[in-house]
């Protein structure tokens, strides 16, 4: 694969594949940047992509990716698509000579995940494996206490992620086997992202998932489907334990979205609750005090992903985490897929089929 001097072109030039309103998110945070602009963007629905260009005044808009990354007009591209088009969307990419970040999770195998880690690798440019909490300032708040080793090593751990976006029996590609690894994927990687950020390097998991709403195919034909809902338990490196829980059929109220990060350590615990209303992050020390909420400090920085993808690009520099991230992360999805599948603990490796 070619490689090429990073750009430092400013304003930089970005574009989005995708017209979700995820992509639309992503697509607002660039127009903020100073030194960005937004050039492009793509979406396989040509009306519903020249719709969404005209509300955020791109001026192109194609119908397909391939359009976009051989028009030779962008730096730097955001993959918003559906999992199994990650891949051949950011290999493209690089061998065109564009930085990429890619949306989680970073491909629906393992196996292109790495493919697409080699291909950031030999290209030499600047990618990113988004995982959106991570961008959280309470998120990196309680990364910064347990780096700094306020509650000593971390023992034991508990993760969640819930919602009930999609509880209405219609067809989604999240949820179709063949295409989206349902809520294990989905959501499941967020939380072996934090896992592994919090914590340390996973090393076996246990799981068992359900898919409790039957969603029909347009077309009427019959697909292999993937959970909706899923609990585990995960061994660290270290010899700590967690367990975990995902789910897209929980009812939250306010908050639409609720994660919870709990960590216990050798003297104290730290409890983390983060939903689109407000967060709050509390800490308890091993003497039998009561917990304490704690302020984020003045100067905690929380830029948002795509702004610090921008920055690296500009500042010809590697950002974190990257696509050798995202394919740990996969690891631990497959392996948590085929724990649900088989009832057995699974190790965490690298699978080659």
């Amino acid at each position: 694969m070619p490689t090429r001097t990073r750009s430092t072109r400013s304003p930089l030039r970005v574009g989005v594949i995708g017209t979700t309103a995820y992509a639309e998110t992503h697509m607002r945070r660039v127009k903020e940047h100073p030194q960005a602009v937004l050039t492009a963007i793509a979406g396989r629905d040509r009306t519903r992509a020249e719709a969404v260009g005209a509300t955020h005044h791109v001026p192109q808009v194609y119908a397909g990716y391939e359009e976009l990354i051989g028009a030779g007009e962008v730096d730097a591209l955001i993959v918003v698509a559906p999992d199994d088009l990650h891949e051949p969307i950011a290999i493209a990419a690089f061998g065109a000579g564009i930085h990429v970040l890619c949306e989680k999770p970073l491909a629906s195998t393992p196996q292109a995940a790495r493919r697409m880690m080699d291909a950031a690798d030999a290209s030499g440019l600047v990618n990113m494996s988004y995982f959106a909490l991570r961008t959280s300032a309470h998120h990196r708040h309680l990364r910064q206490l347990v780096a700094e080793g306020l509650i000593g090593e971390v023992r034991t751990a508990n993760f969640t992620l819930a919602h009930g976006f999609f509880r209405s029996p219609e067809y989604n590609w999240r949820f179709d086997a063949s295409r989206g690894g349902g809520v294990v994927s989905d959501l499941g990687c967020y939380l072996f992202d934090l896992a592994r950020w919090y914590v340390g390097e996973v090393r076996s998991v246990a799981a068992h998932g359900a898919g409790f709403v039957h969603r029909p195919h347009p077309d009427g034909t019959t697909y292999a489907t993937a959970d909706d809902s899923c609990v585990g338990a995960l061994v660290f490196e270290t010899g700590a334990h967690a367990t975990f829980e995902v789910s897209v059929l929980s009812h939250i109220g306010a908050g639409a979205q609720r994660n919870t990060v709990h960590l216990q350590g050798e003297t104290g615990r730290l409890e983390l609750t983060h939903t689109f209303a407000g967060s709050e992050l509390r800490y308890a020390p091993d003497d039998g005090g009561d917990f304490a909420v704690l302020d984020l400090p003045g100067d905690l920085a929380a830029p948002s992903g795509d702004a610090e993808f921008i920055d690296a690009v500009l500042a010809d520099v590697q950002v974190l985490p990257r696509f050798a991230d995202g394919w740990r992360v996969q690891q631990i999805v497959a392996a948590a897929e085929a724990a649900a599948h088989s009832n057995n603990w699974v190790d965490v490796k690298e699978r080659t089929a």
